[in-house]
């Protein structure tokens, strides 16, 4: 049984908007009072919290709730599963000993993971990716430093992310870079590891339409690039905010960027993700 306590006190450490506590509590009565679905969350709550980290991994291909809960389950439950991490996430900031600048960085993405499709996409619900990075958080394999956000992936491997609408300068960039060769060393234990990104800006065919004095084509510069899968999705995504568009004449032209793109994928132009690995450290 899911203690509505403990929502409380998640929305309270979040500093998350108190207008949501009802829609979590309509969505732990129906947990509640469900066995099957208690079973399955609860199965899945293991799965993100307590169990090996690179199990949840797969669960980025689920494209909804349905496939993890069934139909007609309430939307909320995804931020349900946020909020009961909370615990978890103070512990596990502690036992890294992150810095009062790392928490309240951390608070405040997990805040934007709980709202950010509630207040600007208007959804019923946060998607799977917006809990999955929550969960990233909340199990601290992720510190921000600068511009930067850099995930622990292995000790040998660090995976650089770039926030939404971050300033891409290079100067920003080179300077998160030499702050985290210290920081991640400190936090995570780890020596002589790599940099990557997997990023669609660092599409080949984003670099191809785009001026080569830019932010972006500067950033792309740092890295050894080679070609991955199709990221489409992730353009629409991070370039226009949207999930999917059935017809890309109507994509809006706000930016050089977004003109640019529209007029690739009107001409049938596909991308592919950009896999980097960092020249230097």
């Amino acid at each position: 049984m899911i203690d509505k306590d403990i929502i409380d006190k998640a929305l309270n450490f979040y500093n998350i908007d108190l207008q949501y506590r009802d829609k979590c509590y309509n969505c732990i009565e129906e947990i509640n009072k469900k066995e099957k679905l208690s079973l399955e969350f609860s199965n899945l709550f293991k799965k993100l919290y307590i169990e090996e980290f690179t199990k949840l991994k797969d669960l980025w291909q689920c494209k909804g709730i349905d496939e993890l809960f069934g139909d007609n389950v309430n939307p909320f439950i995804t931020n349900i599963m946020v909020l009961l991490g909370y615990n978890y996430h103070i512990e596990n900031m502690q036992q890294y000993n992150f810095d009062a600048i790392q928490i309240k960085i951390h608070k405040k993405r997990v805040k934007e993971c709980f709202e950010s499709d509630l207040k600007l996409r208007k959804k019923d619900g946060i998607r799977i990716s917006q809990m999955l990075w929550a969960i990233y958080f909340i199990r601290a394999r992720i510190v921000e430093i600068g511009s930067l956000q850099f995930e622990y992936e292995s000790d040998s491997v660090v995976k650089i992310h770039i926030p939404k609408n971050t300033d891409l300068n290079v100067l920003s960039v080179k300077e998160s870079i030499k702050k985290a060769n210290i920081k991640m060393k400190q936090i995570y234990s780890i020596n002589n590891f790599k940099y990557i990104c997997n990023s669609w800006l660092l599409s080949k065919q984003i670099y191809e339409i785009i001026d080569k004095n830019s932010n972006i084509a500067k950033f792309y510069n740092l890295f050894d690039v080679y070609e991955g899968e199709e990221c489409t999705k992730d353009i629409l995504n991070f370039v226009y905010g949207i999930d999917e568009c059935e017809d890309y004449s109507l994509l809006p032209t706000n930016t050089t960027l977004q003109s640019n793109i529209k007029k690739q994928l009107l001409n049938g132009k596909k991308f592919y993700l950009g896999l980097g690995v960092l020249k230097l450290k």
